[in-house]
């Protein structure tokens, strides 16, 4: 049984370096295989680069054949050119007409709108005002009274166009008359002063002599231009 035993543990101990053998084997096949496609690779690599820089300069040589070749047919075209060169070709007006009738659009000219003109507007022209100074004298009224016929004549003097002074000149023919004119006069005279104007108010009693003063004294304004 002893012996058994030792037989056991001698196959296992066997069984277990041939394990340890196999997997060593199997490590360096694995290293050996990754080696080998390592090498591979670079060497794919290196290939490719130099084909690479071959195809690359000769290309370059054969675009620089292709330029060269393109250069010199282009001088030749100008020699060519020079010495072969076709005569100016003349367009007829009728040509011209043709082009100019195809550049003519065919859609509608809306003509511009113009808009109304107002004309300014003119201010009136104020003449300047007239300064006048003198003495003017009004003509002669007559007025019929009771009495008999009167009469009156009325001298102003202006300044700047002022009534400054009003006076009068009277004939009577009865007296009841003179006492009327006389008394009446010089309140006429001074309303003439007052008033710049013949726009004055009647004198109680002595309306036709009131009338016929107004008119003289209208009369002596108009001459004077005011």
């Amino acid at each position: 049984m002893l012996r058994n035993r030792r037989t056991v543990e001698r196959d296992t101990m066997s069984s277990s370096k041939v394990n340890r053998r196999a997997l060593a084997v199997l490590s360096l096949g694995a290293a050996v295989t990754l080696v080998q496609t390592t090498a591979f690779a670079v060497d794919a690599y290196a290939a490719g680069h130099v084909h690479s820089k071959i195809s690359g300069g000769a290309h370059k040589r054969a675009n620089s054949h292709d330029a060269a070749q393109r250069l010199a047919a282009l001088h030749k075209a100008r020699h060519t050119h020079k010495h072969h060169t076709a005569p100016p070709v003349e367009i007829s007006d009728d040509s011209a007409n043709d082009s100019a009738d195809d550049s003519v659009s065919t859609r509608p000219v809306t003509p511009p709108v113009t808009p109304p003109v107002t004309p300014p507007v003119t201010p009136p022209v104020t003449p300047p005002a007239t300064s006048v100074t003198g003495t003017f004298a009004g003509k002669t009224v007559s007025f019929s009274t009771p009495g008999g016929v009167n009469t009156v004549t009325v001298t102003i003097t202006l300044s700047n166009s002022v009534i400054t002074a009003a006076t009068a000149t009277w004939g009577a023919t009865n007296g009841t008359s003179r006492s009327i004119i006389t008394g009446a006069i010089p309140v006429l005279n001074n309303e003439a002063v007052v008033a710049n104007s013949a726009a004055i108010a009647a004198v109680s009693g002595a309306t036709l002599l009131t009338n016929g003063y107004k008119l003289s004294l209208q009369d002596a304004l108009t001459k004077s231009g005011v």
